[in-house]
């Protein structure tokens, strides 16, 4: 019980000596800094661990970007299908591009096709996460 009370009174010398620093070292008029707390956890997608940052805020953060082709118009004809509704040939057509494109231009193709209206196979799911671990 000794130890417990002797940490706890450090911890409290530690504090009033932080902020006493604090107070000396601060200009005179600086305000300060806000903390904003979210009010709810903005990201509702089932996040893959793939991304620093959610894919609805990625989303947001982009959305009046335009449309950017990748020489994957041919895709555009796969709008509104279920991703589970491939076939092998179909698939092989998502891969085509997404193995055609730079590293730096991966997540960009993920919004544009999302903006297109268009699911990607879930195969192509998994490698383009893997693709982006790898970067």
């Amino acid at each position: 019980m000794i130890p417990a009370f002797y940490i706890f009174l450090a911890m409290v010398v530690i504090g009033v000596i932080l902020y006493i620093h604090d107070r000396m070292t601060r200009h005179p008029g600086e305000q300060q800094d806000e903390i904003v707390q979210p009010t709810q956890d903005a990201c509702t997608d089932d996040c893959c661990g793939a991304h620093d940052v959610c894919p609805s805020e990625m989303m947001l953060k982009h959305i009046d970007d335009p449309v950017i082709y990748y020489e994957d118009e041919e895709l555009d004809g796969f709008k509104g299908r279920d991703p589970s509704s491939y076939n092998d040939k179909e698939v092989e057509q998502f891969r085509d591009v997404l193995y055609t494109l730079k590293p730096d231009e991966i997540m960009a193709w993920e919004r544009s096709v999302k903006k297109r209206g268009i699911a990607l196979p879930d195969v192509i799911k998994e490698e383009l996460i893997s693709l982006v671990n790898e970067r």
